[in-house]
């Protein structure tokens, strides 16, 4: 009798055991699940961007392998020429920490102004930066470059013209080129090469502009 009560609670035991392993399992499943769906999505972006890039990499004639060639030699080159630190000597150190003790009776007032003027310039950051969030999108920024014209531009082009006429937004280049394709394959822009440039024009009957989400970094 004993024998059977002992052999019950070692069922009862494992049946437990079996029991939390298995809520266990099924919370890890969930949990992957989502980070799989996570990745999906997130794989799924990749893509859509690559097809532009290579798109753009067309329309300019460049070969894949020798694309990003020029951009990393620019960066060996920048980082070559930047000279490093050089530690002052001490003798150097001393007869600045004198001129600076002669000067400060003649500048008291000059600290006050300096934290009025960084306070200003900080302050104003969030300004912009907010005025930027809520501002339109750069497809609408586009597309209203070329409003009432009918001359083909650059992409460069566009972006010194956005640089002009909208000083509180960070323009970059990546994400003009990136914004006139996707107005291309809305149809609101169409594009043409002549030699080894490539210029955008505005469609006959262009669409209204939708709100898109650049593939860039934003201001």
């Amino acid at each position: 009798m004993s024998s059977d009560t002992k052999g019950a609670g070692i069922k009862d035991d494992y049946a437990q055991q079996i029991a939390g392993d298995l809520a266990a399992n099924q919370n890890a499943q969930d949990r992957v699940r989502g980070e799989l769906q996570r990745l999906q999505e997130e794989l799924s972006q990749l893509e859509d961007n690559s097809k532009i890039l290579l798109k753009m990499q067309d329309a300019l004639g460049v070969p894949a392998k020798s694309a990003t060639a020029p951009a990393a030699a620019k960066r060996s080159a920048k980082r070559a020429a930047v000279p490093s630190a050089r530690k002052a000597s001490p003798a150097a150190e001393k007869a600045v920490e004198k001129a600076v003790e002669k000067a400060a009776p003649a500048k008291s007032a000059a600290p006050a102004k300096v934290s009025r003027s960084r306070t200003t310039k900080a302050a104003g950051k969030p300004a912009a930066a907010k005025k930027d969030a809520v501002g339109p999108s750069w497809l609408e920024l586009v597309t209203a470059v070329f409003a009432g014209q009918s001359e083909p531009r650059s992409a460069a082009e566009v972006t010194d013209s956005l640089s002009t006429t909208h000083p509180d937004r960070k323009v970059q280049a990546a994400v003009i080129r990136n914004t006139l394709e996707q107005g291309v394959a809305r149809g609101l822009l169409e594009r043409s090469k002549q030699g080894r440039s490539v210029y955008y024009l505005p469609t006959a009957s262009p669409a209204a502009p939708a709100e898109s989400t650049p593939t860039g970094p934003l201001s």
